[in-house]
């Protein structure tokens, strides 16, 4: 391109000596050349911003109209970071843009015209004395949810390994505890009875907590060795109607207000019942422990083409900003007695059907999850048909 400049610097001092049909080939070369540049930029993956010093923008490909929001807009002559739709993404253009001078790059979550992540460099440019800035947009939304599936999986993993070593180190003194807490109330039996019941009190009390410590290490296994998924064709409403069913006392006891909307067009599809049905389990327990007695706990089944849709909803007391990230990680809880395990399996479960769970709160508001489950049907299969007898 430099070189391009250079010969027309050069032809400016020389253009009574050149030819006419010369000067025309050469200048219908550079405009072609110039449409071919714009079809290649308005075909990119990537968006494009072309702007002067000042933030107005001169060339804008069709993904940067689309991702900023400026198709059909009017005020041409505005800089870019008063006509973009996203405020967040306003702000940060109307800092960085006037004060840029060398090769910039930032990760920013813009909520408008749609949610997505976008890579946002900015490129100071200086060309004939001309300065410019070229503003280059890429879509990682996906990037990052690959990043955070393997970031998951892995601390998976990790859990796997460690659950392992619970095992070997607790059960078998756990077992050994309770071999000898029974041969100690045998001995007490031959003890005068006063004394006898009073210390056999003692060791029933003990042997409770034993079992309820292996109940704990049992359950802790559960959840890091599940068995392989069973795909069978089930009623996603049923499902959710029978998790609401066996927590009905506890609701009741709660005066949790429930409102159950099914979808009557959604047909049964392959699921694992058993793995979705503890998956929603955990979610309708957790939303009923966020609220106040007598709170309201709203559930919505829809369907968009291949895709179910539950909406959980509850008026609980919302989670913390800075704890939405991470309620999916493995431990993390911010109950007093919690385990940290019920959202990573609720995790787990909707992401080994092919799913997605969002989640959407404000404190002192409330909380909505938001579940996305594909769905699949059974393959059909070709009849198979006997050979005729006799060829």
């Amino acid at each position: 391109m430099s070189e391009k400049l250079d010969f027309f610097q050069k032809l400016k001092s020389r253009l009574s000596h050149v030819e006419k049909d010369s000067l025309y080939q050469k200048l219908f070369d550079a405009v072609q050349e110039n449409f071919l540049l714009e079809e290649v930029c308005q075909n990119l993956e990537e968006g494009i911003v072309l702007t002067d010093p000042k933030g107005i923008s001169f060339f804008v490909n069709r993904k940067a109209e689309t991702w900023l929001g400026l198709s059909g807009r009017s005020g041409t002559r505005q800089p870019i970071w008063e006509r973009v739709q996203d405020a967040a993404l306003g702000t940060f253009l109307s800092e960085e843009m006037p004060r840029a001078v060398a090769r910039t790059v930032q990760d920013l979550r813009i909520l408008s015209p749609r949610e997505m992540q976008l890579r946002v460099t900015l490129l100071p440019q200086e060309q004939g004395g001309k300065k410019t800035l070229m503003l280059i947009l890429s879509d990682i939304t996906h990037r990052t949810d690959q990043e955070f599936e393997a970031l998951m999986l892995t601390r998976m993993e990790s859990l796997i390994r460690l659950a392992g070593g619970i095992a070997h180190e607790i059960g078998n003194p756990l077992n050994a505890i309770t071999i000898h807490l029974e041969l100690l109330k045998k001995k007490l039996s031959g003890l005068p009875s006063a004394k006898s019941q009073e210390l056999e009190r003692f060791v029933t009390d003990i042997q409770d907590e034993t079992r309820r410590l292996d109940r704990i290490i049992k359950n802790f296994l559960k959840a890091t060795r599940k068995p392989p998924l069973r795909f069978q064709l089930n009623d996603l409403n049923e499902t959710l109607a029978d998790a609401l069913a066996f927590l009905k006392p506890q609701l009741n006891e709660c005066r949790t207000r429930v409102k159950f909307t099914r979808d009557t067009n959604l047909p049964p599809f392959l699921m694992d019942r058993e793995r979705l049905y503890y998956a929603f389990m955990n979610l309708i327990k957790n939303a009923m422990e966020a609220m106040e007695p007598g709170g309201s706990l709203k559930i919505t089944v829809t369907h968009k083409q291949h895709c179910a849709i539950v909406s959980l909803t509850d008026t609980g007391c919302g989670i913390a900003e800075a704890d939405l990230s991470r309620i999916f990680d493995i431990y993390y809880t911010t109950k007093k007695e919690g385990s940290g395990l019920g959202l990573m399996m609720v995790y787990d479960a909707i992401t080994e059907h092919g799913g997605k769970i969002e989640v959407v709160s404000k404190r002192g508001k409330g909380t909505t999850f938001k579940v996305l489950l594909p769905v699949r049907e059974p393959q059909l299969q070709l009849p198979h048909y006997a050979p005729a007898k006799g060829g």
